[in-house]
């Protein structure tokens, strides 16, 4: 707020104070319009003839060929191009010797051609005439440097003056466009001048009692409103009183600024005053509730979250697993290697273990060697499952500590809310039992705590610690062969070599209970490395039986076919046995093939290197193959036997085999359907065009033996049954 002091009885300055600043404000509005005036025209005109120069420029470098050509044409087009700038006036172009080649008039009253006087050298040369302030341009066309060979010389020679071009601009946009500047200038000086006045006459009326403003200033102040200022316009009493008041006022405001600034330093002060001593607090709670030496959640802090998990999922019907994993044998290398050796094993087991779980899981460290996980939101006991094999697999391979290299085993126990409890002591105590059934197992392992639930589990289990034992026996896991046959004749192309499982004393297992325990737990690698070397055995032997050697083709799982030397491993048990490559057989299913499309093509082409052949399996049951068919590097299509089998009943599947078939002969595949069982099936994919068979129908899955002599048979059972007479007409 402004105040402004005036003395009584000084009214007369006042008018002609008034009327100085309306003289001046008049005054500077018309000089400043004039100057703002000459600045806009001089502007103008020097636009327009920078413009007029670079345009005669321009011209003369167009006109440059047509005048060498003395095209006249080429000249009048190039004059009537300008037609559309409505600043030409006139254009014209002149021969070297000055005589007159093109020109036009856009306006009337451009003028008479130059006299010779006028005729440009080098420089454009502007001309004002008319009137109207029409502006000339003229400038000299010559010849410009060009790209030339030995043998051709294309144009003048450089420098070479090949005419004259002028070219004549209106100034009246020009003009007018400063006329309307001028206008426009006046309205607003005119607009501002009365403005200046009407404010001037405004606050000279509105000027009050010096008295009043004072007292009113001083109650702002007493109010401790101190943003006042009070404006001195005289030399008297009232304004050394009102300098004085302003000085209070700066005085005020000073100590007032230094006050706010000593409260800012305090309330900064106590603010990180406070920030240590919640850092301070967060920290002896953080160490209250993580084990100090790998960081992790302790028992307590881990119960307190387990409570508090199981109360907000209460209401969902959503299930937790408690995991209680206790470290195999860690006493003997706390013993072996020292404490700082064990220390430094829990600290990157824990890492690990880090790695294991979920976003949103939990990790903690009970104590010892004893660790717990917390598995929120679970849907099956498999996934539970699949966690705990998760663990286990991740210590799998040797750690090494202190030079020192050992395997880490765990022994899992799993209890899970709320089937097995409700609060977090006794899922706890729990999972603890079950740990500890899982120790009197054998280690190594996991075992849920209720009988029911672990039933499957425990099934599985057993798979794995079998699969695990048959590979160091020489006898549980063996081949059998099915026989794959040309449909025209009958005669044996290959064998599928069959997986199975006899454990000692038992019957054999299921291929499809045993395969996809040792997919998961990754035994299917060396299981399936034992089945290719078991096959190129058997080539192996019957070439040195001196029998004819079919195909062998072995099936190829997803984790086998990835690992990193898989194509090594295959050259290698082809080296080992001396067997031809295109007696090998792999067979690949679109599985196999989309999870990684590229590196499975990459692959592929390397085995096709080794020459071994290729199948497709099981085609028709992916999602899409189709896109990849086309590149794959394979030499045989398998249909699913799912549609074979349905062929003869359902119109769709009919249609399917047949599509498979067109499809894979048009890209250069040849093609074996599976599970053929009735004679209409064969009648089927003879009329379809398929190349091979295979199914009970033909030969059942047989011995290494059985096979043998099936080879060494001069007439093979599907040779006869497809070519009897009755044969599926």
């Amino acid at each position: 707020m402004i105040w402004r002091l005036r003395r009584r009885g000084r009214m007369g300055i006042a008018s002609k104070l008034n009327t100085l600043a309306v003289s001046m404000i008049v005054l500077t509005a018309i000089t400043i319009g004039v100057a703002v005036v000459r600045v806009q025209s001089r502007q103008a005109y020097q636009a327009l003839q920078t413009y007029g120069t670079g345009m005669v420029r321009m011209l003369a470098q167009s006109a440059e060929l047509p005048l060498y050509a003395n095209d006249g044409t080429m000249l009048l087009q190039l004059v009537q191009s300008l037609g559309g700038n409505s600043d030409v006036a006139y254009v014209a172009f002149f021969d070297s010797n000055r005589e007159l080649l093109a020109a036009h008039d856009f306006r009337k009253g451009a003028g008479p051609v130059p006299a010779v006087s006028t005729w440009p050298g080098a420089e454009v040369t502007t001309t004002v005439f008319g009137p109207d302030h029409l502006i000339s341009f003229m400038a000299e066309v010559r010849s410009h440097e060009r790209q030339q060979s030995a043998d051709l010389f294309i144009g003048p020679s450089t420098g070479t003056r090949l005419g004259y071009v002028r070219l004549v601009m209106a100034s009246e946009r020009t003009r007018g466009e400063a006329l309307a500047f001028v206008n426009e200038t006046a309205r607003f000086a005119i607009v501002v001048t009365v403005l200046a006045i009407m404010l001037n006459l405004m606050f000279t009326r509105r000027l009050v009692q010096p008295v009043r403003e004072l007292a009113t200033a001083a109650r702002e102040v007493a109010a401790g409103r101190l943003q006042q200022t009070i404006r001195v316009h005289s030399n008297d009493e009232l304004a050394d009183l009102g300098r004085a008041f302003q000085n209070m006022i700066d005085s005020l405001n000073v100590s007032r600024a230094r006050l706010l600034e000593y409260q800012n330093m305090l309330e900064e002060r106590v603010q990180a005053r406070t920030q240590e001593l919640q850092a301070a607090t967060a920290q002896a709670l953080d160490l209250a509730q993580r084990d100090t030496l790998t960081g992790l959640p302790n028992r307590a802090y881990f119960s307190e979250e387990l409570e508090r998990a199981i109360t907000t999922h209460q209401g969902t019907g959503e299930r937790m697993a408690v995991l209680f994993l206790d470290l195999d044998l860690f006493k003997r290398i706390n013993d072996t290697l020292g404490h700082q050796a064990g220390d430094l094993l829990l600290v990157r087991i824990a890492e690990i273990l880090k790695h294991c779980v979920r976003e949103g899981d939990m990790v903690a460290r009970l104590g010892g060697d004893e660790f717990v996980l917390l598995a929120r939101e679970v849907k099956s006991t498999e996934q539970v499952t699949r966690l705990a094999r998760r663990v286990l697999n991740a210590f799998a391979a040797p750690m090494e500590i202190e030079d020192h290299s050992f395997r880490i085993g765990f022994s899992i126990g799993i209890s899970l809310c709320p089937d097995h409890g409700t609060d977090a002591r006794t899922l706890l105590k729990n999972a603890d039992l079950a740990m500890y059934a899982t120790k009197e197992q054998g280690r190594g392992s996991y075992r849920f705590y209720t009988p029911e639930l672990n039933q499957r589990a425990m099934e599985r289990l057993n798979i794995e610690s079998g699969l695990r034992r048959a590979l160091d026996s020489p006898d549980e896991l063996f081949l059998e062969f099915q026989p794959q046959v040309e449909l025209n004749t009958g005669r044996l192309v290959a064998a599928e070599a069959l997986l199975r499982w006899q454990p000692p004393g038992g019957s054999v297992i299921s291929p499809a209970r045993f395969i996809p325990v040792a997919e998961e737990t990754g035994l299917i690698v060396p299981i399936g490395e034992r089945v290719l070397r078991q096959a190129c055995a058997t080539l192996a032997q019957w070439k040195a039986q001196g029998q004819r050697l079919p195909r062998i083709a072995v099936n190829i799982a997803a984790p086998q076919f990835e690992s990193r030397d898989f194509c090594e491993m295959v050259a290698q048990a082809l080296a080992d046995y001396d067997i031809p490559p295109d007696r090998l057989e792999l067979e690949l299913t679109e599985s196999v093939i989309v999870r990684d499309a590229d590196a499975a093509l990459r692959e592929m082409q390397r085995l096709k290197e080794l020459g071994v052949s290729i199948a497709l399996d099981d085609f028709g049951t992916g999602y899409s193959s189709l896109s990849y068919l086309s590149r794959l590097p394979i030499d045989l299509v398998k249909i699913d036997r799912a549609f074979v089998m349905r062929s003869t009943e359902d119109r769709n599947a009919h249609t399917i085999v047949r599509s498979i078939i067109a499809l894979s002969h048009s890209l250069g595949y040849r093609v074996v359907a599976e599970g053929v069982e009735t004679r209409a099936q064969v009648s089927l994919l003879r009329a379809a065009g398929c190349d091979y068979l295979q199914g009970y129908l033909l030969g059942r899955p047989m011995s290494e033996a059985a096979m043998a002599a099936w080879v060494a048979s001069p007439l093979t059972p599907a040779e006869a049954a497809l070519r009897g007479p009755e044969d599926f007409a």
